[in-house]
């Protein structure tokens, strides 16, 4: 029960009811307005769209019912705008951040300039706008409501029952479904397909699976009817938007890593590697720019929605699988993910240390990257207004990650190692990039043919089994040459000293050479 949200509806059917009351044939706007006080009494922080209706229904109603005289005609016109901009407030109030300016965002959600400049003048001027205007504005954000917050909620609502919640595989289904959206899409705004509009895409099996996955995620806030009219980036501004309602709630947010990481995944697909990457090869080095505009916007939408990191975990354990080549692109892009983080940290302090200020659009990004760093190789850009995971900044969290074992962790360890706060010491970040490049490349370092290598029945060699105590006078003889580290059992082993402090020794090294080189 700890996803369950309290509400003021007593179950599924009474929030339907009112939505009914409000909007279908046979609306009831009275009814409907004695159950959202109902809920306000039960319930004084109503959820924004409940109360944005709330306020706007109640001047409609108090318009309906007043008496059509010049007196009365100011009171509505303040209630009317009063109504309004409680209701810009209530909608946008999330969205709007210091790079992020009212009309953005608005305009990111579908309400238009007018209703934004309506707001302005209610709040600014001495005259309030006219009747007419104010009653349209009304009305507008009546359906807008409609659209973005009671259709969306009634695909989403459900009730929760004593003990258990009954599993509800639509949930899954519907990740899918936004999954595979978002995949298409940052397909299509690869600039190699050339792809402006809905009407641009030539195949038409994948325009018509990104036409009904938007029906069924975006419903009636996108007009279909002109696919010359509707274009990939309107078709991802709302996916963001969309999107991040229905991945609110935990158990769908366990789908998306599934529906990314299977055994169908087209991220960690070969073929689309080798399409828009290289040739097949045993071990890639480099991503490249093509194949990652494939998927940035999906990495973003990631980023944006908090489950990167999880994304990250998921590539990391299958980095250590036994197919070589999957694991081989897995590596590839958490090195490409943690390479993007960087470049968001540069333009960070860039920026800081140049004092500028205010939104950047993402093409204003990368253009501003390249132009402070003419070797900048194009990749993912992150949105600045989201911080990297802390997790990925404590060397405590990172540490099971580069201790593993790992054959492709000196992909991505460098950079790693780089997000971590405060920054390690560089002789420390160099010998663990070492220690990794020898991990992944253990061909290059072998012995030579002709050295011996030892193993446990060296030891047993010459005498069968050794004991120690019958080649030696007695026990005090023994102890005396295990401290000073002089006895040979055979000719090539030499004992030493069980008090050396191992863990102070350098890899690589034995502890008595080790001590010798000190003292010289």
């Amino acid at each position: 029960m700890s996803n369950c949200v309290v509400v003021p509806w007593v179950n599924t059917e009474e929030w339907l009811k009112v939505m009914n009351l409000i909007y279908s044939e046979n609306s009831d706007e009275n009814e409907a307005l004695k159950w959202l006080l109902l809920w306000k009494a039960r319930c004084p922080s109503l959820p924004s769209g409940i109360e944005s209706t709330l306020i706007l229904l109640q001047v409609h109603i108090q318009d309906l019912n007043s008496p059509d005289d010049n007196g009365n005609d100011h009171v509505l016109r303040l209630a009317y705008s009063s109504a309004i901009m409680r209701f810009i407030n209530h909608m946008l109030d999330v969205s709007i951040t210091k790079e992020n300016t009212l009309s953005k965002a608005a305009k990111n959600v579908g309400i238009p300039d007018w209703i934004v400049e309506l707001r302005h003048d209610t709040a600014h001027n001495n005259n309030l706008p006219s009747l007419s205007l104010l009653r349209d504005a009304t009305q507008f954000g009546l359906d807008w409501l409609k659209s973005n917050y009671w259709k969306e909620h009634k695909l989403l609502i459900t009730d929760y029952k004593s003990g258990r919640q009954e599993t509800d595989s639509q949930e899954e289904t519907r990740v899918m479904i936004l999954v595979n959206f978002c995949i298409s899409l940052s397909i299509c705004s690869n600039s190699e397909c050339k792809i402006k509009t809905l009407a641009d895409i030539v195949d038409v099996d994948m325009r018509d699976s990104i036409i009904n996955d938007a029906r069924d995620l975006i419903g009636d806030n996108i007009e279909l009817s002109n696919l010359r009219q509707v274009t990939i980036s309107t078709l991802i501004d709302k996916m963001n938007y969309h999107g991040k309602f229905l991945l609110k709630n935990k158990n769908a947010r366990k789908y998306v890593n599934k529906a990314l990481l299977g055994d169908e995944s087209l991220i960690l697909s070969l073929d689309t590697f080798n399409y828009f990457g290289t040739q097949p090869q045993k071990r890639h080095l480099k991503l490249k720019k093509k194949y990652i505009q494939c998927f940035e916007v999906l990495i973003r939408f990631l980023h944006l929605n908090d489950l990167l990191l999880e994304f990250i975990m998921g590539l990391i354990k299958i980095s250590q699988e036994s197919n070589e080549q999957r694991a081989n692109l897995a590596a590839l892009w958490i090195s490409e993910i943690f390479s993007a983080f960087r470049k968001r940290n540069h333009i960070l302090n860039k920026m800081e240390k140049n004092k500028y200020q205010g939104h950047r659009t993402h093409e204003e990004l990368k253009a501003l990257y390249r132009h402070w760093f003419p070797n900048y190789k194009s990749g993912i850009v992150f949105d600045l207004n989201k911080p990297i995971p802390m997790e990925l900044q404590n060397i405590h969290f990172i540490q099971p990650i580069i201790s593993t074992y790992n054959p492709f962790l000196n992909y991505f360890v460098k950079e790693i190692l780089h997000l971590v706060e405060p920054p390690l010491p560089d002789i420390v970040t160099n010998k663990i990039c070492e220690l990794a490049k020898l991990i992944s490349t253990p061909l290059k370092n072998l012995v030579t043919a002709s050295s011996r290598i030892y193993t446990i029945d060296d030891i047993k060699s010459s005498q069968d089994t050794i004991d120690l105590t019958e080649s030696l006078q007695n026990e005090q003889e023994l102890n005396e040459c295990k401290s000073k580290g002089t006895y040979q059992g055979n000719g090539i082993w030499e004992l030493v000293s069980d008090h050396f402090q191992w863990s102070a020794c350098p890899i690589g090294k034995l502890p008595c050479s080790y001590v010798e080189q000190m003292e010289t």
